[in-house]
C-alpha cells in the first residue's frame, strides 16, 4: 500500500516532472487548520523538517494558522524531532471533565503550548537563521469581538449565512491579522479583499499571538489587544485562512511552496468546508507541492478515518478509546514520513508526483 499523494499546481508539476524535486527547491512551507486531523501527518512533518529539508540552506518561510501555526512553531526549534513529539502527545492526552467549557479548553490548549513552547524554544524560533516563522489570526469586527458566546453563536451563523454569497463576503466581520519573525521573503500582506495587519513577533506577545491563532469562537475565550497589534479581539486564523492559500497571503513567486496536508484537496475558510464545491483550483495553487495521505492509509486507520475534533463527542466518557485511536495515527504517519524519504532519497519524486485538479 502507498501511504502518500504528492500534488503539485501547473508551475509545480511541470518543474518536478522536469528536473524532480529537491530540498533547495522550497521557498515556503505552510501549515492548515484542522485540530486533530494534523496527526495523521505528524510523522510526514517531522521527516521534512529533521530529514529532508536539513539537507538545504536557503532561507525558508513558514506561514501556519491553529494548529498549523502550532506545529510550524514546534517545527522552527533546534530539536524539531522533540518538539513535535510534545506536541502531538500533549495534543493527543486532553482531558475533560462533565461540560465541556471555553475555560476548560483554554486550559486544555495553554497546557499544550507549555509542552512544547518553553521561553527558551520561543526564542530559538525568533532568532532561527533558516526558518522565519509566521502564523495567522483575525482581528474581529462587530458581534464576533463579544466575549458573549450567545453573541458569538448569533456572529457565527451571520458568518456563515454571508459566506454563502462569496469569500469576500466577510470583510466586516474581521481582518487578517499576520504575526512575523524574521526577515520574510515575502510580502504577508494578503493579496485578497480582507485588509491585513502585520504585527512583529516578540518575546512578549509570542505566546498570544498562537494562542489567538487557535482561539476557535464559542469554544474559546478570544485573546484581547495582542501586544504591537491593533486593539481588539483575536480568534482563530482558519476562520479566513483555514487551509491558507499562498497566493492570497502574499507574493510568494519564488521556489515552490511546500503545503504538507491530511486532505489532498484546499478549502480556503472555515465556512468553505460545509460546501463540497468551494475548493481550490489548481491555477490558485500554481506553485504549491501538496503531499498528503493516500485513501488506502486513510482507509487503513482505525474506523477508517482520520483524527477529528468531533471525536471528544463521539468518545466522551471513554478517553481511553479516543486516545487509542489518535496514537495509533500519530505512530503510523511516520509510515508517510518514511515513504517520502524513500522517494526524495531514491529521485522518484517526478514518477510520483500528480497534477492538482
Amino acid at each position: 500500500m502507498t501511504t502518500l499523494k504528492i500534488l503539485a499546481g501547473p508551475k509545480a508539476y511541470t518543474q518536478i516532472k522536469k528536473n524532480g524535486l529537491a530540498p533547495a527547491d522550497i521557498s515556503a512551507v505552510f501549515g492548515a487548520s484542522g485540530a486533530a486531523k494534523w496527526l495523521t501527518i505528524y510523522g510526514l512533518d517531522s521527516a521534512i523538517f529533521s530529514q529532508w529539508l536539513a539537507n538545504s540552506e536557503q532561507t525558508i518561510d513558514l506561514f501556519g494558522t491553529s494548529v498549523g501555526a502550532f506545529k510550524l512553531a514546534a517545527a522552527s526549534q533546534a530539536d524539531c524531532t522533540k518538539a513535535l513529539d510534545l506536541l502531538a502527545d500533549a495534543y493527543i492526552n486532553q482531558h475533560y471533565e462533565g461540560k465541556v467549557t471555553a475555560a476548560q479548553v483554554a486550559i486544555e490548549t495553554t497546557r499544550i503550548l507549555n509542552a512544547f513552547l518553553s521561553p527558551q524554544s520561543i526564542d530559538e524560533i525568533l532568532t532561527n537563521s533558516r526558518y522565519n516563522y509566521h502564523c495567522g489570526a483575525v482581528l474581529c469586527k462587530g458581534l464576533l469581538a463579544s466575549d458573549n458566546v450567545n453573541v458569538q453563536k448569533l456572529a457565527m451563523a451571520k458568518a456563515f449565512l454571508l459566506s454563502l454569497i462569496g469569500r469576500n463576503a466577510l470583510c466586516n466581520t474581521f481582518d487578517r491579522a499576520v504575526f512575523t519573525s524574521g526577515k520574510p521573503q515575502f510580502d504577508f500582506s494578503g493579496l485578497d479583499a480582507y485588509a491585513t495587519h502585520k504585527i512583529v513577533l516578540t518575546k512578549d506577545n509570542f505566546r498570544d499571538a498562537i494562542l489567538s491563532s487557535g482561539s476557535i469562537p464559542v469554544v474559546m475565550p478570544g485573546v484581547a489587544n495582542v501586544a504591537g497589534g491593533p486593539v481588539g479581539k483575536y480568534r482563530d486564523g482558519g476562520l479566513l485562512d483555514y487551509h491558507p492559500v499562498p497566493s492570497n497571503i502574499g507574493d510568494i513567486d519564488k521556489g515552490l511552496v511546500l503545503y504538507p496536508h491530511f486532505y489532498t484537496e484546499v478549502k480556503e475558510g472555515w465556512f468553505d468546508k460545509f460546501s463540497s464545491n468551494r475548493v481550490i483550483s489548481a491555477k490558485q495553487l500554481d506553485n504549491v507541492v501538496l503531499i498528503g495521505p493516500s485513501d488506502d492509509f486513510v482507509k487503513s486507520l482505525p474506523g477508517g478515518a482520520i483524527p477529528d475534533r468531533k471525536d471528544f463527542y463521539t468518545f466522551k466518557g471513554n478517553d481511553e478509546e479516543r486516545i487509542r485511536r489518535w496514537t495509533i495515527a500519530k505512530d503510523r504517519s511516520c509510515e508517510i514520513g518514511e515513504e517520502f524519504m524513500q522517494l526524495a532519497n531514491s529521485g522518484d519524486i517526478a514518477a510520483k508526483v500528480e497534477p492538482l485538479l
